[in-house]
């Protein structure tokens, strides 16, 4: 089933223990291992890893993914939408062994056509395997059943679509201390419950892998398990303090809440409206005190708040594709190192800093870049490649729409670099440093043409603008080498990818 992020709704209160070794406090703010994960390939997903105590020196480990329906191909089936995903887990320790590994093939459903395209319904994965403590390196892998890759080979060698995450895995002692601490588990929704597919310790949670938290879910629920090894008697001398602390060390949120435990284990979860919170990177810590004998144990984890549309709907990637042509490499360097909270952080500051009319609601930097991204995907994308990377689309971005376009239909080949025209019935070519050939002379001139191959019989086209054209922020106080600039586009493949072959500005090129 999708889990539509609108869907989740939850009343802001504290649940306690409900059921049945300090593990010690998770690393400082910049010391956390890499989890979340997003993955590399063709599947975009994210995953998070969970350690929970199973037992002396056996820890079960908690591998959560989400990925959105637009990232899996649904085959109708009876009248549903059904997707199929092999899904794979293996833990390899210090010393290159694998410990543990885990794959299964899941069916996920989606109610329509149109749910099953719709970026905004999540499917969630789950696998658990059980290791000793110790430092791993987990690799989550998803491939899609029902997807090939599209290239020719890899259909022929039935290579399916996949997307891939290595994540670093430090899987706690807990033997050894009195009282502990799971890691905190984010979920988007919690209920008390005895069954359910995520069902653990009393409650149904389900994960959010990206701990991220904002526009789509403007409330946080956790999950945490506390370990008493001392015997497993009823403890009602329980505390449980929770602070939310910013970036720069600022305690955003703190509250007590006490606790009954019956048992060695016992589940808890709570909730928080972060209606509050500013985009950002948080970490939430939870230390549990035994008032009676003054044991305590703390376990903390980071999360991040998100506001804006732009920055929840996109994956890491495509963040970071937008704003190619609008970012310096520095800019670039800097936002590429931080957590999508402190991404939209880093925006706001950086659109402010362009907005034309500050003193007004809109800013017309910000709209109309967005605006372009949004075009060339539309417009100028091919199998493969989305329109903003394509060479029309960074022309469209970077200049604007052009004031003129002109389209045709050639039956020469481009010969790039050429200073002359050669050949004859030569048509009025408005770019003296792109030469013509005929077509029947291809033969002679493959090793002049751009990547080799000829374009006769394919389509081109010209764009002119009028002056320097528009740059929503110019990145260069060059000073254009015509009045007019001018890009030639030629699709040499024929299969509608446009490269430019030429432009009045050699840097484009």
């Amino acid at each position: 089933m999708g889990w539509g992020a609108a869907e989740v709704r939850l009343p802001l209160i504290v649940l306690g223990i409900l059921m049945a070794s300090l593990a010690g406090a998770h690393p400082g703010w910049g010391q956390e291992q890499g989890t979340p994960g997003s993955s590399h390939g063709d599947i975009a997903f994210s995953a998070d890893i969970v350690t929970f105590y199973e037992g002396p020196d056996k820890n079960t480990e908690e591998v959560n993914c989400t990925l959105s329906n637009d990232q899996i191909r649904f085959v109708e089936r009876d009248g549903a939408y059904v997707g199929r995903l092999r899904y794979k887990v293996s833990f390899v320790d210090q010393d290159q062994r694998t410990a543990k590994s885990s794959e299964k093939t899941v069916e996920v459903q989606a109610a329509s056509a149109k749910e099953a395209q719709d970026r905004g319904f999540i499917q969630v994965l789950q696998s658990q395997v059980t290791v000793p403590p110790g430092k791993y390196t987990a690799t989550v892998e998803i491939q899609d059943l029902n997807a090939r890759k599209k290239t020719l080979l890899s259909f022929f060698l039935r290579r399916h679509r996949t997307g891939r995450v290595q994540i670093a895995v430090d899987s706690a002692r807990f033997g050894d201390q009195q009282l502990a601490l799971s890691d905190i588990e984010f979920g988007r929704s919690v209920r008390q419950t005895t069954s359910g597919v995520f069902q653990k310790s009393g409650y149904e949670v389900v994960p959010n892998a990206e701990r991220r938290y904002g526009i789509m879910l403007s409330e946080m629920s956790v999950f945490f398990e506390v370990y008493d090894l001392r015997g497993g008697v009823r403890n009602d001398s329980l505390m449980a303090t929770y602070s939310i602390v910013n970036r720069e060390g600022m305690t955003m949120f703190s509250s007590q809440s006490p606790m009954t435990l019956h048992g060695t284990k016992s589940g808890a979860t709570a909730l928080f409206d972060i209606a509050s919170l500013a985009s950002g990177s948080y970490m939430l810590t939870v230390t549990v005190r035994d008032l009676a004998s003054e044991a305590q144990a703390t376990s903390e984890r980071k999360f991040d708040i998100v506001w804006s549309k732009l920055s929840w709907g996109k994956t890491d990637t495509e963040r970071v594709e937008d704003l190619t042509y609008i970012f310096t490499e520095k800019e670039m360097k800097e936002f590429k190192a931080l957590s999508v909270g402190e991404q939209e952080k880093y925006l706001v500051d950086f659109w402010a800093r362009l907005d034309p009319t500050p003193e007004t609601r809109d800013n017309e930097a910000m709209i109309e870049h967005y605006r372009r991204v949004a075009y060339a995907d539309e417009h100028f994308g091919t199998a493969g490649t989305r329109g903003a990377l394509t060479d029309r689309g960074r022309i469209y971005i970077k200049y604007g729409p052009p004031d003129d376009i002109q389209s045709f239909y050639s039956d020469y080949e481009f010969v790039r670099d050429k200073q002359e025209i050669e050949g004859s019935s030569v048509p009025n070519d408005p770019f003296a440093r792109v030469g013509l050939k005929a077509s029947q002379e291809a033969d002679e001139t493959s090793s002049d043409q751009r990547g080799g191959s000829s374009v006769h019989g394919k389509p081109y086209e010209t764009w002119t603008y009028d002056g320097p054209g528009n740059p929503v922020r110019p990145l260069s106080a060059r000073v254009p080498s015509s009045s007019r600039l001018q890009f030639m586009f030629a699709d040499e493949k024929g299969v509608g990818d446009f490269r430019l072959i030429y432009s009045t500005e050699k840097q484009e090129y």
